[in-house]
C-alpha cells in the first residue's frame, strides 16, 4: 500500500469517527480552495511546499498526485518541493526521498 492509499484509508476512518469536527475541518478547506486567484495547479505546488516542510509523507505523496493530474510538470513540483528545502534546510532534504519515488513513479 503506497503513501496516498494509507492517507485516504485514514481521511476515510476520520470521517467516520471524529463526528462533526472532521467534515466541518473538510468543509473549511475545501471553501479555501475555491475562493481566491490562486489556480488549482499552483494551490496543490503550494501545498507540496508545506508538505515537504511538514514532513508528511503521506501529504507529498497526495499532493504531487493531484498537482501531477492538473497538469504540473515534473520540473513544477521538483521545484516547489526544493522551495521547501532552501527554507527548512537538511531535515526537509531529508524528506526529499518521497518526492523523487512519487516523481519516478508518476513520469519515469
Amino acid at each position: 500500500m503506497d503513501a496516498a492509499e494509507k492517507a485516504s484509508m485514514t481521511l476515510a476512518k476520520m470521517t467516520q469517527r471524529a463526528g462533526k469536527v472532521f467534515p466541518n475541518y473538510l468543509a473549511f478547506t475545501k471553501e479555501i480552495s475555491q475562493v481566491g486567484p490562486i489556480d488549482h495547479k499552483t494551490q496543490e505546488l503550494i501545498h507540496i511546499a508545506c508538505s515537504v516542510m511538514s514532513q508528511c509523507d503521506m501529504c507529498i505523496s497526495l499532493h504531487i498526485q493531484s498537482a501531477a493530474s492538473l497538469g504540473a510538470s515534473k520540473e513544477e513540483i521538483m521545484q516547489a518541493a526544493l522551495l521547501a528545502c532552501a527554507m527548512g534546510g537538511s531535515p526537509k532534504i531529508m524528506q526529499m526521498h518521497y518526492v523523487f519515488d512519487e516523481l519516478e513513479d508518476l513520469f519515469d
